[in-house]
């Protein structure tokens, strides 16, 4: 089911926008399906912007040399790349960028919150932590549950959004985000990275995930992620009671 909707132009373009009705209809035929997933609330769309419009989106992702990327190669995670928030996304093609802002937009905001019952999330702009993500061959992230807070903002995470852009994965190459048990005693889920497949997990601090095993794509090819976080902001005792606007006296 496609999402997008597209102006005149070519598709590479900037120029395709999140339908927000569309969005909302797909919400609510996945809410209940996000609310009972086992190990914890989560769920897989496929097909979220259209084949014609992914696969353009897979072409233009950047590849290990493309891009100012940051590797890290540790015991948790090795051969990924990422921080390229770090430079405002310098040289990532306009409409990789453009779908960034889409994912903040008042529209995915409003799918968000009907699709989990979360009311009043936060985008971040940012995209600390998030943003793109390209794993090669060999390479692997752990089992693992996500930072908590924006500490810069003092909100606290609620959601993950991960949207995969990789045409022709071959199941053999691995690369499945699997889902754990809070105990750690088993796998629950499996979810291949395959095109055009957008994923809503709920945050938690029992709530394991990550594709552990290493990589066996080809060389040349790599695990290609577009991540965004999403978070609500607490209620402080010291914050002042809301009021609407306070007008001026009119002076005569």
């Amino acid at each position: 089911m496609s999402v997008a909707t597209l102006e005149e132009g070519p598709v590479l373009g900037p120029s395709f926008f999140l339908s927000r009705t569309a969005l909302r209809s797909l919400a609510l035929a996945h809410r209940d399906t996000y609310g009972k997933a086992q190990p914890h609330p989560h769920v897989v769309i496929d097909g979220f912007l259209g084949e014609r419009l992914a696969t353009e989106l897979a072409g233009v992702f950047p590849g290990a040399t493309e891009a100012s990327w940051m590797r890290r190669d540790h015991p948790e995670q090795a051969a990924r790349l990422g921080q390229l928030q770090r430079k405002a996304f310098e040289g990532v093609h306009g409409a990789l960028r453009h779908l960034l802002a889409e994912l903040s937009s008042m529209s995915f905001l409003d799918f968000l919150e009907t699709l989990t019952g979360v009311k009043g999330l936060i985008a971040d702009p940012h995209f600390r932590g998030a943003g793109l993500h390209l794993t090669l061959r060999g390479g692997h992230l752990a089992l693992h549950a996500d930072f908590n807070r924006d500490r810069t903002r003092a909100l606290s995470r609620r959601l993950t959004v991960l949207y995969y852009l990789n045409p022709g994965w071959d199941p053999a190459w691995g690369g499945d985000l699997e889902l754990w048990s809070a105990d750690l005693s088993r796998c629950e889920a499996r979810i291949a990275p395959v095109l055009d497949r957008l994923v809503v997990m709920a945050h938690g601090d029992n709530h394991w995930h990550g594709h552990p095993s290493a990589l066996a794509c080809p060389e040349g090819r790599g695990r290609a992620t577009v991540a965004a976080y999403f978070y609500t902001a607490e209620a402080s005792p010291d914050a002042p009671e809301a009021h609407s606007a306070l007008w001026a006296p009119v002076r005569s």
